[in-house]
């Protein structure tokens, strides 16, 4: 299994395990400001790509918006984990896409 197979398969147990631990209550959407420096860094990054790369990038894009509606919920120690494995796991997507 490659790294970024490996990366996908974290991030989505990850997400599941967040989403789930914050069924039952609403948490308020975070700030930008508010986000771990790694969150902030990965979906600027993110955004470019996909304004870049327009239409192909909207399953992507998608992901990354679950991505962001999930760290309200999650621990500061559980944001910085997604947004870390979100980051790294970037270079290949970016590479697909052609928009870096």
């Amino acid at each position: 299994m490659n790294t970024l197979t490996k990366s996908v398969l974290l991030l989505s147990a990850l997400l599941c395990t967040t989403t789930v631990s914050a069924r039952g209550h609403h948490s308020k959407p975070l700030s930008f400001e508010e986000l771990p420096k790694i969150c902030q860094t990965y979906f600027t990054r993110a955004e470019a790509c996909y304004k870049k790369a327009g239409k192909a990038a909207d399953f992507h894009a998608g992901n990354t918006k679950m991505l962001r509606q999930a760290l309200p919920a999650a621990t500061p120690a559980q944001r910085e984990k997604l947004c870390q494995i979100a980051e790294d796991s970037f270079a290949g997507k970016a590479k697909q896409l052609k928009c870096e």
